[in-house]
């Protein structure tokens, strides 16, 4: 369970160190274009999904790997039909960097997505969130398996 943790907290560093572009410039350049889910395998065998602008910047990543792909699958499907919901909670914060990121949460206090990086304004941090409950609900989902 510990080495699980550990693969589990080592893809997320490596999501936000090369995952993503901008450097807290994401918002602002991620335009209002169609959103894009893609579910992949990770370096530990598990899948896991990221949510992507139109611009190929990616928005959100998964708060958890799954064993199966179908759960991977039902973890998009369920944020695609309650994200502009009361069913999920997009929470704001400030990390140790004093960078704003947000946490996307069920209602059983589970985080099952969070931003892919922190923002240096607050502002980009929730146009961010605004570019996901708009679009998430009509993007695509891409099977990079």
């Amino acid at each position: 369970m510990l080495l699980h943790r550990w693969f589990v907290r080592f893809g997320v560093v490596l999501a936000c160190l090369f995952g993503t572009a901008g450097g807290g410039r994401l918002a602002a350049q991620a335009g209002e274009g169609k959103l894009k889910f893609e579910v992949y395998q990770d370096a530990a065998k598990e899948y896991r999904w990221r949510l992507k602008a139109a611009n190929g910047l990616i928005l959100a990543t998964a708060g958890q790997g799954y064993k199966a792909k179908a759960d991977c699958k039902k973890g998009v499907d369920r944020i695609k039909a309650d994200v502009a919901s009361d069913k999920l909670k997009f929470e704001e914060y400030q990390d140790n960097a004093k960078e704003y990121r947000w946490r996307l949460k069920a209602s059983n206090g589970q985080t099952i997505a969070a931003s892919s990086e922190g923002y240096k304004a607050k502002a980009d941090c929730e146009h961010a969130i605004d570019l996901i409950k708009k679009g998430a609900a009509t993007a695509e989902v891409e099977d990079k398996t």
